[in-house]
């Protein structure tokens, strides 16, 4: 389950603990879509030599992964990395489905943006503004920059065939045994949840407060001084 930093009361959810729940169950699904949107970027963009994109989508997978964890900071940072896609579409050094990348990587901090601006407008302002800016500049640097990288270093050129093919069988088994790994974990998550049992205090346990006071501390006096007790 993901554990923000920040409670659910402190995030304005204060319709009560559906809301949260509700919350928590958009921003794991959306943080879900994120990893498997920079997954597949990833993938492709090393068959192809494309290491800017690759760059980019490991930041993206890399704050997906950490908001999993519970850090705010990794929705931030996937926002960040999900700004560069469309952007780098917009200046065209990028296909339009880039755009669909963006929209994955970015919903996370969508879906926790009004919550953060009832926590701290200017703050969430001013982290949205940054997160946006950050990303863009990086599309818009990479394309200034290219072509010069590209002269000075031969070995990142993009390719027009795909390459590296035990890299990336390598990695989509790792995605998989990684994937089964969640899963097991959610299901044994859901079994013991399931599992757990609830202790109901025996109604007839319930007397006066004098009664369990003289009781507590009946049983924490010595064995010797209860035994000249009259």
């Amino acid at each position: 389950m993901l554990k923000l930093d920040l409670s659910a009361r402190l995030l304005g959810c204060d319709g009560g603990l559906r809301s949260w729940s509700v919350l928590q169950h958009r921003v794991r699904s959306s943080l879900l879509a994120a990893e498997i949107a920079g997954a597949a970027t990833l993938v492709r963009s090393i068959a192809y030599d494309r290491w800017w994109t690759v760059l980019v989508s490991v930041l993206l997978i890399a704050g997906a992964l950490a908001a999993q964890r519970g850090r705010t900071w990794g929705v931030a940072l996937a926002f960040a990395s999900a700004m560069a896609f469309p952007v780098a579409w917009a200046i065209g050094i990028a296909p339009a489905w880039f755009c669909l990348v963006g929209i994955a990587g970015a919903l996370p901090f969508v879906h926790l943006l009004p919550a953060f601006a009832r926590f701290d407008r200017r703050a969430t302002a001013f982290l949205a503004g940054l997160a946006a800016t950050l990303g863009a500049l990086g599309a818009v640097v990479w394309k200034n920059v290219a072509l010069s990288v590209f002269v000075h270093v031969p070995l990142l050129r993009p390719s027009l065939e795909a390459n590296h093919g035990l890299l990336i069988a390598a990695l989509v088994g790792a995605g998989f045994f990684a994937a089964r790994a969640r899963i097991a974990g959610a299901r044994n998550d859901a079994r013991v949840r399931i599992g757990e049992r609830v202790r109901v205090a025996d109604p007839a346990s319930f007397g006066s407060t004098e009664l369990a006071d003289a009781t507590i501390e009946e049983e924490a006096e010595p064995p010797a001084r209860r035994a000249r007790l009259p």
